[in-house]
């Protein structure tokens, strides 16, 4: 079967993506939690997206925390032998705070938001019927409409929304 999503957005699509959201992803970060499985899937599902998409922002790349204050780099070795220091730009001179590998490059990486998510429209839209895929309205919700179900929980079933002054619905890329 097919679909139509429909996403509401007030502005324009991704409008403020990048600003949000730095398009860090790792791996490792939830290790331990209730949301391992989650961050190792999802991690390998945005490489994947990004190499089928062609997504020229993304990349893999070693992630430092880093405070201010005085200190010496500390030559930690990872198995597999990477240390800090392979890790730290050369710009940085060491002469700071505490400073600590958050990532070596294998387990993380970055993309754009802004490219990610219009990639992800545009990528929605091929190959597809007219109308399949993923529309883009521009307006504001005023309210969400929904039914019971035979449990007695409510399920949502649409929106109602004014459209953008202007705008006239579809975004216009």
């Amino acid at each position: 079967p097919t679909s139509t999503i429909t996403i509401l957005e007030s502005k324009s699509l991704a409008s403020a993506a990048s600003g949000k959201g730095g398009g860090f992803m790792a791996r490792s970060w939830g290790d331990g939690s209730p949301t391992q499985s989650l961050h190792h899937v999802s991690f390998d599902l945005y490489e994947t997206l990004a190499v089928e998409l062609g997504c020229e922002s993304y990349r893999k790349l070693p992630v430092l925390s880093v405070s201010p204050g005085y200190g010496k780099v500390k030559k930690v070795k990872k198995k597999g032998g990477s240390s800090m220091e392979d890790v730290v730009p050369k710009w940085l001179d060491g002469n700071v705070g505490r400073m600590s590998v958050m990532g070596y490059g294998d387990d993380t990486a970055q993309i754009t938001p802004f490219e990610f998510v219009h990639k992800m429209i545009e990528g929605s839209r091929k190959g597809g019927k007219e109308g399949e895929g993923i529309q883009v309205v521009l307006g504001s919700c005023t309210g969400v409409e929904s039914q019971a179900n035979s449990n007695g929980r409510r399920r949502v079933t649409g929106v109602t929304y004014t459209p953008r002054e202007g705008g006239g619905g579809e975004e216009e890329e």
